[in-house]
């Protein structure tokens, strides 16, 4: 498609810039490890970074996801992506002038956005201020996710778990389920398993989770892991990836016909201490499904907003409400 032309001081990076974006990104309370340039390049597709430019200093960005839909372009989010939205650098001074600055570099951008059709993004946790979008005709919906927003004291983190979560943990370990990292392949089985339950198919493909997965491993940045029984059985399995802010729980599941086993918890709590490793917060990945939003809860972890963004065109809103989504 055609690049639209976007005013000064915004404009989309070179490939040869994307080593200034990663320094951002490390930089930013916004930043993530889904924003880094190679887990970028690994969903694939149209993906661009527009940058923000003060005196010829890249200050914040916003990757853009495009593909082509009813009959147009739109700018969207790829799957197993949790939150992009505006990555800006640390903003010090007093408060009056850091909100200044920060109205004024999310107002470009959604002054520039304004001009796509359809356009949805979920915004970071750390990035609650979405007016400048609202003036420019963007509408929102909160969504939340579930932290373990500081894990520097695991003893404490134990002591908050839901007691059904630690005997959970004590009956797998009983009966001798272990975790390990472990293949790819085994997560997948595994996540295969979960959705044929439910007579569906995963939203993803195999490849493209294993694109994420190589890019993230290459990266330091994932790991795979499974709880399996003495038999060698794998009883549920997870795919973790992280930064050094941020560690997600990103896509897993379990085998229907051993969830009294206990192994999910037992996992979840290896990842727990194997994040509190390398990251400071553990990240759920929220759940609407009430059965896994309990689930996490009982973990003691603290419900968490975050802000999607949207702009759609009328006959798409009402198709919406009719489909309920």
């Amino acid at each position: 498609m055609a690049k639209k032309k976007l005013y000064e001081p915004l404009r989309f990076l070179k490939e040869e810039e994307l080593s200034l974006w990663d320094t951002l990104v490390k930089a930013s309370p916004q930043g993530s490890v889904y924003c880094y340039s190679w887990w970028l390049k690994a969903v694939g597709g149209d993906v661009r970074v527009l940058g923000y430019f003060d005196k010829g200093r890249l200050i914040a960005g916003m990757p853009l996801y495009f593909k082509k839909k009813f009959g147009f372009t739109i700018c969207t989010m790829p799957k197993l992506t949790q939150t992009w939205g505006v990555v800006i650098e640390p903003l010090s001074g007093k408060r009056v002038k850091v909100a200044s600055k920060e109205m004024s570099i999310l107002k470009n951008f959604a002054d520039a956005l304004a001009k796509y059709k359809v356009f949805l993004q979920n915004l970071s946790p750390n990035l609650q201020n979405w007016l400048p979008f609202y003036w420019c005709g963007f509408k929102q919906t909160t969504r939340f996710t579930y932290v373990l927003d500081d894990l520097t004291d695991l003893e404490e983190i134990w002591k908050g778990f839901r007691e059904n979560i630690r005997k959970d943990i004590r009956k797998a370990q009983k009966q001798e389920v272990t975790v390990d990292q472990c293949r790819f392949e085994d997560v997948f089985c595994v996540i295969e398993k979960t959705w044929q339950w439910q007579r569906l198919k995963p939203p993803y493909t195999k490849e493209y989770l294993s694109r994420l997965f190589s890019a993230a491993k290459q990266n330091n940045s994932g790991e795979c892991f499974a709880a399996r029984g003495g038999d060698q059985r794998v009883h549920a399995a997870v795919y973790l990836v992280w930064d050094s802010k941020r560690a997600y729980c990103l896509v897993g599941g379990s085998d229907h016909d051993l969830r009294n086993s206990g192994a999910t918890s037992l996992l979840i709590w290896h990842l727990i201490q194997f994040a509190a490793q390398r990251s400071k917060v553990f990240d759920f990945e929220g759940s609407i499904i009430k059965p896994i939003e309990r689930f996490f809860r009982a973990f003691g972890a603290t419900q968490t907003p975050y802000n999607t963004i949207y702009k759609l065109p009328l006959y798409l809103e009402i198709l919406q409400v009719v489909r309920g989504k």
